[in-house]
């Protein structure tokens, strides 16, 4: 069997190097292996996009932004062979979720049993992402947060970046139509993600969150009217009142956001661009995962 491993060896705290010698161990009887380190976003989605149909396999060791790379590859040419994910970022959002095995050995049995799923994935304005489309407060911390930040405290460095940003976001005026609903405001935040948790700070009940229901959660937090009502805001995220004054949790598979200025995207925690106008679709069961 052929196999390809793509590694970043920058991500978490050093234990993708670790990871990739375990690999090479565990499956060079029998198998050919082929090993990509990861450069930059670019060269990896290139690499992806031009070489992944050569083999029966595919194995990914990162974080988050590592596989929202490889996704972008991978779904450009419509891959669909078998892709096995080994979290070793600082957040894990996606793994998370899915309580996939971040033991590197234990991983590897997993993978060679060649059990699949088809998990949806999320496009934005042509761009895929794997979990997680943000805009606002959160956002702007995700992409902006020192490496060695995020490597030294994972998720936490996200809430405490997030947080302490809060005062000083000005919201943005958008309308936000979801699957043909129109709602209308002044935001904080809008996430459009298939997780169970983003970043660490909105955290959504197992029974919410289906990974291949073509639907996913998006969550509108929008800005109090007063300084002092910051603290009102945090209490609806922070105890899941997912219909609250503030925070709203929706369910939709067609997201549209309009707003008289552009508005920044985080897309799986990395610089996602921005736009006035924003389409965001769910592709059913695009991502052919080892689990």
């Amino acid at each position: 069997m052929k196999i390809l491993v793509i590694v970043n060896l920058r991500a978490g705290r050093g234990k993708s190097a670790e990871h990739l010698e375990t690999i090479r161990r565990k499956l060079k009887e029998g198998n050919e292996l082929k090993v990509y380190v990861t450069q930059s976003k670019e060269q990896t989605i290139c690499f992806v996009r031009e070489k992944c149909r050569d083999f029966d396999m595919i194995i990914v060791v990162g974080g988050d932004g590592t596989l929202n790379e490889v996704l972008n590859g991978y779904l450009a040419c419509a891959c669909g062979v078998p892709l096995g994910y080994i979290p070793a970022g600082s957040t894990n959002d996606f793994a998370n979720t899915l309580k996939l095995e971040s033991d590197p050995e234990k991983a590897c049995d997993i993978f060679l049993r060649m059990n699949t799923r088809r998990l949806d994935v999320g496009c934005l304005n042509g761009t895929y992402y794997s979990y997680v489309a943000a805009a606002g407060a959160f956002s702007a911390t995700s992409y902006n947060t020192p490496a060695k930040l995020k490597n030294k405290i994972g998720h936490m460095a996200y809430i405490l970046g997030g947080l302490t940003s809060i005062p000083t976001i000005k919201p943005q005026h958008m309308r936000i139509t979801i699957d043909g609903e129109v709602y209308e405001d002044d935001y904080l935040i809008v996430a459009v993600s298939n997780s169970t948790s983003v970043g660490g700070v909105f955290t959504y009940e197992e029974a919410m969150v289906t990974l291949d229901d073509g639907m996913f959660e998006v969550a509108l937090l929008k800005s109090p009217e007063q300084l002092n009502e910051i603290g009102s805001v945090l209490k609806e995220v922070f105890s899941h009142e997912y219909a609250g004054d503030y925070f709203t949790v929706i369910s939709g598979s067609h997201v549209t956001i309009e707003s008289p200025k552009p508005v920044s995207w985080s897309l799986d925690g990395e610089y996602g661009g921005e736009y006035y106008v924003t389409e965001i679709e769910n592709h059913h069961g695009a991502l052919n995962l080892l689990v």
